[in-house]
């Protein structure tokens, strides 16, 4: 279970970076502008994840954001079925794990070059529901 939400946790934190958006791009078919893009795609280390207030945070956990708008949390080498779509309006990150059939929106709080902070009420993945904070730092 621990694990499970781990991944989850880092879905979240892949979809945080998805929200830093601060302008739309006037492609019709992508809600994703390049800005935004930019920062958010790369691969994130998890350096810290609370829910609900208390410490959750995984061990080696990254976050693959691609430019298609899919992703994958590696949780200590475990991929399997922790793949996710992603698309970024605004501050609002929503998060599609695998198998898609449900959607997750996380807000970005921060969103740099090297760091990202998101949250929302939900870890994607385990559904579990609580107050999720997620903290990441960019590896490549």
């Amino acid at each position: 279970m621990k694990k499970t939400v781990s991944a989850l946790l880092c879905l979240v934190a892949m979809a945080t970076f998805g929200l830093a958006s601060c302008e739309k791009d006037n492609d019709t078919d992508n809600s994703t502008d390049t800005t935004t893009k930019d920062l958010v795609v790369g691969t994130w280390q998890v350096d810290n994840m609370t829910l609900n207030g208390e410490q959750m945070t995984p061990e080696n956990m990254l976050i693959i954001m691609n430019d298609n708008g899919t992703g994958l949390i590696n949780d200590n080498g475990e991929t399997e079925n922790n793949d996710f779509r992603w698309t970024v309006e605004g501050k609002t990150l929503t998060i599609t794990p695998h198998p898609y059939n449900h959607t997750y929106t996380y807000t970005l709080d921060n969103l740099t070059e090297t760091e990202c902070t998101f949250s929302g009420d939900n870890v994607p993945l385990a559904d579990i529901p609580g107050a999720v904070v997620v903290h990441m730092v960019r590896v490549r």
